[in-house]
Formats: structure tokens, C-alpha cells, sequence
């Protein structure tokens, strides 16, 4: 069905030797993004080398960030990291065609949701500056930026996905999961919701909506699967409104599969736990759970793109 390449991904972290220490801060993020996909960090055989994109447009506490791979769209991710309200550390977020700061360019692409609020929250009653426990995982195409807490995380994914348009010069992503109760992904139940759209319509025409689902979709109970004795975890589709209430399978969000079960708290499974070859793969995957419920695994080794 999808005509895919396995790409390999790195994994960066914050207790990596040499990686940015931040805190819930104005300009954190910023600073974690610039070090995984630019500069690297670490020194010796403890050197990790960006992913290789490009910035522009860097300040203080924003940037803008773009795939140079041949495969890559010309969309950039900008970020403006200085935001604060009501107790709350945020990022805002969006996609720019031909930019002329982190927050404007010939076109924006904003991420809308359910609240109306349209950005990355990544930390709630901000009242302490927390030291951030994060993770980025991706390639040359595409990452995701994940901040683990102690029963939730929060994350973003920004970067192509794979197309089943033909010839899609817009097959590129933006979505999230905030630390917000209206702003979260949830698949505990009998759908996935991630705020997330595409940069443009399959026909590279106009503004368009993603939805998403997956065979893990539906009322698996709670941990542990009495079957399984665990859990179980499949693909997740992009799914593209073309009428009034009809969608159409766009393409595969990469780097994800959904927990169908209701996952327990994180003294039970901690969040950020490995697993190593789950599914006869060989592949490494990472356990993050969400505000709303919703659980996930993360590749730690390759991405379908």
C-alpha cells in the first residue's frame, strides 16, 4: 500500500554526555532543537553529530528549522520559545513557506485544535523552573521532540511523512501533544486524535486537516491484556478530510504506533521505558503516555518515510 523507505533515526537525550541541561525556561527548546539537529553536542566517542538540517533566523529564544535532504519539502518549522501565560511554558509553533522570521513567511501553517489554543504546552504550573527530561528522536526528513514527567509526557513531530498522493510536494507534518487537558492526543478509546495538519491539501493546493487512525483503534480495556499479558501496539494512518464528512487515508505517521489498552501510572511502567524487539524486529521502541490517556511507542532504530 505505501511504497516506504526504512531510514534510520538517532536518538539524543537529555543524560547524554555533553547534551544541553535546560530548565522550563524561555528559550529552552530553542536550545534543545538547535543542538540535535545543528551543532551536536559532546566530545571523543561520546560526539553526537546533528541531524543535519539547517537554521535561519535565529534570536534569543526562536529559529527556524528545515530539512536539507533531496526528499524534503521547503517547508520550515518555526519557533518561538519565549511564551508564558497563566502558569503555563509554551512554545508557539508553525510552518513557514519562504520565512522572514521564526513567526512569518509567505505562508504559515498553524496547528488548530478542539480549545482553539495553537501551541506546544510543555509544562503546567510553571511555578518551580523544572529541570526538562527530553528525548529527540528522528533523520534527516523528520523528529520528534519528547519531554517526559513523571506520568505524562508531552511532544511534538515535525518533518515528511509518506504519501499515498502522487507525486505530494506538501507531505510534510506538524503535530503535537501538550500538557493541557484540552490540548492532548488520546487512543484510549475508540479513535486517535493528534492535533496535527499537513503543510497543504494532497493536491498541494490550500490548508487541509488530518485526523488519524489505527488497527489499535477501539475499547481494549485496561493493562495488562489478559491475552497478551501486556499490551498491543499498531501503525497509525493520516486520514484527509475531502468533503463535508468523508475522509481519505493521506498517508503514515511516521516514527509512531498506538497502545491500544489503557495504560497504568508511571510508577507501574515508567515513562520513557525501552523495549528492545518487541516484534521480532530487532527494533528499539520507546513507552510514552499522554495526559489524556493515550499511550505510544516511539522507534528508536528506523522510520517508514
Amino acid at each position: 500500500m505505501f511504497d516506504t523507505q526504512r531510514v534510520p533515526v538517532k536518538v539524543y537525550r537529555w543524560d547524554d554526555e555533553g547534551a544541553p541541561q535546560v530548565e522550563s525556561a524561555a528559550g529552552s527548546i530553542k536550545t534543545i532543537l538547535k543542538a540535535c539537529l545543528i551543532t551536536g553536542y559532546g566530545e571523543g566517542n561520546k560526539r553526537k553529530d546533528g541531524l543535519g538540517w539547517e537554521m535561519a533566523f535565529e534570536k534569543t529564544q526562536e529559529a527556524c528549522f528545515r530539512s536539507k535532504h533531496p526528499k524534503a519539502t521547503k517547508w520550515w518549522l518555526g519557533v518561538d520559545d519565549s511564551k508564558y501565560r497563566s502558569g503555563s511554558r509554551y512554545v508557539d509553533l508553525c510552518g513557514l513557506l519562504e520565512p522572514t522570521s521564526a513567526k512569518a513567511g509567505k505562508v504559515k501553517q498553524k496547528v488548530n485544535n478542539s480549545s482553539g489554543f495553537h501551541n506546544f504546552i510543555y509544562k503546567t504550573n510553571d511555578d518551580s523552573r523544572d529541570k526538562i527530561q527530553w528525548v529527540v528522536v528522528g533523520n534527516e526528513r523528520a523528529f520528534t521532540l519528547i519531554i517526559l514527567w513523571r506520568d505524562y509526557c508531552s511532544f511534538f513531530i515535525f518533518g515528511n511523512f509518506s504519501s499515498l498522493a502522487v507525486a505530494d510536494a506538501a507531505n510534510t507534518l506538524l503535530g503535537y501533544v501538550s500538557d493541557v487537558d484540552e490540548n492532548f492526543i488520546y487512543g484510549s478509546g475508540n479513535e486517535v486524535v493528534i492535533f496535527v495538519v499537513p503543510m497543504r491539501d494532497y493536491k498541494g493546493d490550500a490548508p487541509s486537516s488530518l485526523s488519524l487512525t489505527s488497527k489499535a483503534d477501539g475499547n481494549y480495556g485496561s493493562y495488562p491484556n489478559p491475552i497478551t499479558g501486556g499490551f498491543i501496539a499498531d501503525d497509525i494512518y493520516l486520514k484527509e478530510l475531502i468533503g463535508s464528512d468523508e475522509y481519505a487515508i493521506r498517508g503514515l505517521l511516521p516514527g509512531f504506533m498506538k497502545i491500544g489498552e489503557t495504560m497504568p501510572a508511571g510508577d507501574v511502567i515508567s515513562m520513557g521505558t525501552v523495549y528492545d524487539n518487541l516484534d521480532d524486529s530487532e527494533d528499539r521502541f520507546m513507552y510514552i503516555n499522554t495526559i489524556g490517556g493515550g499511550s505510544f511507542l516511539v522507534n528508536l532504530t528506523a522510520w517508514e518515510l
